[in-house]
């Protein structure tokens, strides 16, 4: 089909080609000519390229319809060599069936030699198309020499391979089984892994878990340990008391016990006794049980002021501290004015006038700490300042004996409070 379609092209160009001659030659010709054959030949150039136009699309086509041509050509091949595949493939189980139930060579080769017949006519009716001639030409180039060739190796090699068959079949037979055994040890293997590391994630999970039941009971061994001591501690004083008890009762009992008792009146009196005595241990304990709770309260609260008398220690300590910082404040001062006064043009050897200078220095200190506190006027607070004619060394001894005085008082209270975090036996002193 492909083939028809591209013969008429090949004609089409040739008659456009000679045409497109025939009327450059007209066109070249030096003669006058009149206005119609002018205009029938312009026609005429139109037509021609509309035709050389039209007949650059046909090849086009027929260059594309060539590479299709080619295609099916190399996918032909290919599916011969398939063919071939399958036969050999079919001749393998045709021999494997022989070895299952054996026949005769001969029958075996007619068989071949019809279903080769009938493959030959199905491709020949496969690759039949529309025209005669391209059907001749795929036969005689492809299809006959690969099919037709195919009956001569598979007869030559029929008694070759008939007597390899058995052996080989044999031996695919044991490759086979072996292949198979290998497979479900293989299978078995990945599900003894898979086996085992969920046992071992459970293993994992157990030890773990008995890691955390082993942390847990060294805890409460801890805390049973403590209780057991406690217990055997109160065990100890309770058999203590009871023995005084025992012995108290014993006392009282042999001093009043009169001699001309009988055996029986003894028995009644020794039942009632020991029924007074559990009473009386009963009541004991119950006195001691509140005299423990009694205890505790007592403890609680003494704690609890403890805890306040701590506090009120540290309000303490804190302003003592800042006490501290305002008397180094205002020593650092009295040093800086000190400093300014030696640089001053003033004259030390003069007191008069030191001092003078120095009550002045003090009324300002005064005036600047108490300025918040107290109401009065600049010059009321000058005229008492200086009524009370305080020396420069006076009073900066004064100061230097107030901060070591404060500072001691800290170092006081710092140990106090030390002694008492330590030693909580001491607030009874402090009460």
């Amino acid at each position: 089909m492909l083939q028809s379609h591209i013969l008429p092209c090949y004609y089409f160009q040739y008659h456009c080609y000679q045409s497109k001659a025939f009327a450059i030659k007209l066109l070249a010709s030096p003669k006058k000519r009149p206005q119609t054959e002018n205009n029938a030949l312009s026609k005429l150039a139109t037509q021609l390229n509309e035709k050389t136009f039209d007949l650059e699309i046909r090849s086009a086509d027929n260059r594309i319809l060539q590479e299709q041509l080619q295609l099916k050509v190399s996918e032909n091949a290919g599916m011969q060599e398939t063919i071939l595949l399958l036969r050999q493939q079919l001749d393998s189980l045709l021999s494997k069936k022989t070895c299952n139930c054996p026949r005769h060579p001969a029958d075996i080769g007619l068989a071949r030699q019809k279903t080769c017949a009938e493959e030959s006519s199905d491709t020949r009716y496969e690759w039949k198309d529309g025209s005669h001639a391209y059907e001749e030409t795929c036969i005689d180039e492809s299809t006959p020499t690969s099919v037709m060739s195919l009956n001569r190796i598979f007869s030559q090699e029929e008694s070759k391979e008939f007597n390899s068959n058995t052996s080989l079949h044999s031996k695919l037979l044991m490759q086979a089984a072996e292949i198979e055994t290998l497979k479900q040890e293989k299978v078995e293997i990945n599900e003894e892994k898979d086996r085992l590391e969920i046992h071992s994630q459970k293993l994992s999970e157990e030890a773990s878990y008995a890691k955390e039941l082993a942390a847990d009971a060294a805890v409460e061994l801890r805390n049973l340990a403590e209780e057991v001591t406690k217990l055997t501690y109160q065990n100890a004083k309770l058999t203590a008391d009871l023995a005084a008890a025992n012995e108290a009762s014993c006392r009282s009992n042999c001093c009043q016990r009169p001699a001309s008792f009988d055996m029986k009146q003894n028995r009644g009196n020794g039942a009632c006794l020991r029924k007074y005595e559990d009473n009386e241990l009963v009541e004991d304990l119950q006195q001691e049980l509140n005299r423990r709770y009694q205890r505790e309260a007592s403890l609680v609260t003494t704690l609890s002021e403890r805890e306040k008398i701590e506090d009120e220690l540290r309000k303490r300590l804190d302003e003592a501290k800042r006490h501290e910082e305002d008397l180094e404040n205002e020593l650092a001062n009295m040093w800086l004015l000190v400093a300014e006064m030696r640089k001053s043009d003033l004259n030390f050897e003069d007191p008069s006038s030191l001092g003078d200078h120095a009550s002045n220095v003090l009324q300002m200190i005064v005036g600047n700490g108490f300025s918040s506190n107290n109401g009065l006027p600049k010059k009321a607070r000058e005229q008492d300042i200086i009524c009370e004619n305080i020396d420069e060394k006076s009073t900066f001894e004064e100061l230097k004996a107030n901060y070591h005085r404060e500072r001691r008082r800290c170092k006081e209270l710092e140990n106090l409070v030390l002694r008492l975090k330590v030693h909580p036996s001491s607030l009874n002193f402090l009460q």
